[in-house]
């Protein structure tokens, strides 16, 4: 292996670990908005700058990457839908290739939005496609980063509205059932068994930093 390839390798392991080291503090006690900020600037990360990003299982957020074609998909189960959306934006605006919304719209279906969101002209075609929920429904927001081989003229141009293709692979998201209230407990004339002594069961550790766990980082 050339020293160059080395050099290379050590600039992306260098940018991932200096990546974690600038998420919030908060982020430690699993805030829906800065997991989901911090895993969309993983996975631009993964898929503009080749960082080491895999699939991750968070406390409200996952990610998961695709081949067919290179893709990484941010996915949010908790936190109010808008401030989610703010939380993907910021993130891909902190890039220098400048992200913007397309000039085509999408037609939402079943989600309150789903727009494309492109980088400036230039010698890539980078597009970030997210979907946000209403309230109330599951997931809360996808957003799916990925690089196709020539730009879509839909970043540049208002083409009406657009049906997303039938073989999406994002489900649509669903309501989420609220719990029944219980019935009251009917008394029984018999006299009920002497209760027996169970030791409790020792509560599980809280989940802490899964990003920087991810990766081997612990706590400072």
């Amino acid at each position: 292996m050339t020293a160059a390839m080395l050099g290379e390798r050590g600039a992306m392991r260098t940018f991932a670990l200096a990546l974690l080291f600038t998420i919030p503090a908060a982020a430690a006690h699993a805030d829906p908005v800065q997991e989901a900020r911090s895993a969309t600037a993983a996975c631009l990360a993964a898929i503009i700058d080749n960082a080491p990003v895999e699939d991750i299982d968070g406390d409200d957020v996952t990610i998961r990457r695709g081949q067919e074609p290179v893709s990484c998909t941010v996915r949010v189960t908790a936190g109010e839908p808008v401030l989610i959306k703010d939380a993907i934006q910021v993130a891909m605006k902190r890039r220098a290739e400048i992200f913007a919304p397309a000039r085509t719209a999408w037609e939402p279906g079943e989600w309150a939005s789903r727009e494309t969101w492109c980088n400036i002209p230039g010698r890539r075609a980078l597009a970030v496609f997210v979907s946000t929920s209403k309230p109330g429904r599951q997931p809360v927001l996808t957003a799916t980063v990925f690089e196709a081989k020539a730009r879509d003229q839909r970043c540049d141009r208002d083409l009406g509205v657009q049906q997303v293709a039938a073989n999406d692979v994002t489900p649509p998201p669903v309501a989420v059932a609220k719990p029944a209230p219980a019935e009251p407990a009917k008394v029984e004339e018999a006299k009920a068994p002497e209760p027996a002594t169970v030791e409790a069961a020792a509560k599980p550790a809280k989940k802490d930093g899964w990003l920087r766990r991810r990766l081997g980082l612990g706590k400072d």
